[in-house]
């Protein structure tokens, strides 16, 4: 549960709105409409992570907490273990991978505050028990993602529309 005292927000460890988005488990940390500015904390599965995919308007950072990601930045392959840190600028062309055999954790914050989390509420799943790690079993409904994407200034990239 988020608190407040004189502007200052608080989100404890554990804490903070979650959903199961794309079969990765977000919690926001900071809401960028509220304060300004967005960060979330990713768990992501082994071998999860998003498709590939573009923001126009936005350049997007990671820093991984817990595990080994893999980083797609343009035509660029870079590995990552914990305390590793990736500025994404915007018009590249980007994904990650937790290529670890654990879930893996990481920050992640935007310059165009709001935008992942109405993505991410829109085509998400809200988790009611953090404690159960189960993500759910229906497959998402593609058309609303590539619709709420749209809007959001997240571009997925197809492989064959991939060049390079």
């Amino acid at each position: 549960m988020e608190t407040r005292d004189q502007g200052v927000v608080r989100v404890p460890p554990g804490e903070g709105e979650t959903l199961w988005v794309l079969g990765d488990f977000v919690a926001f940390k900071a809401d960028g409409e509220s304060v300004g500015l967005s960060v979330f904390e990713g768990l992501i599965p082994p071998q999860g992570g998003p498709p590939p995919h573009v923001h126009h308007q936005q350049e997007e950072a990671f820093y991984v907490l817990e595990g080994t990601f893999s980083f797609l930045s343009g035509n660029e392959t870079i590995e990552a273990e914990p305390g590793s840190f990736m500025w994404i600028p915007r018009g590249t062309l980007h994904t990650f991978k937790n290529t670890g055999a654990q879930n893996g954790r990481v920050l992640v914050t935007s310059t165009l505050p709001g935008s992942h989390e109405r993505f991410f509420r829109e085509v998400g799943v809200h988790v009611s028990d953090r404690a159960s790690f189960e993500a759910p079993a229906d497959p998402p409904d593609m058309e609303k993602v590539m619709s709420s994407a749209e809007r959001n200034d997240i571009h997925f990239v197809l492989p064959e529309e991939r060049h390079g």
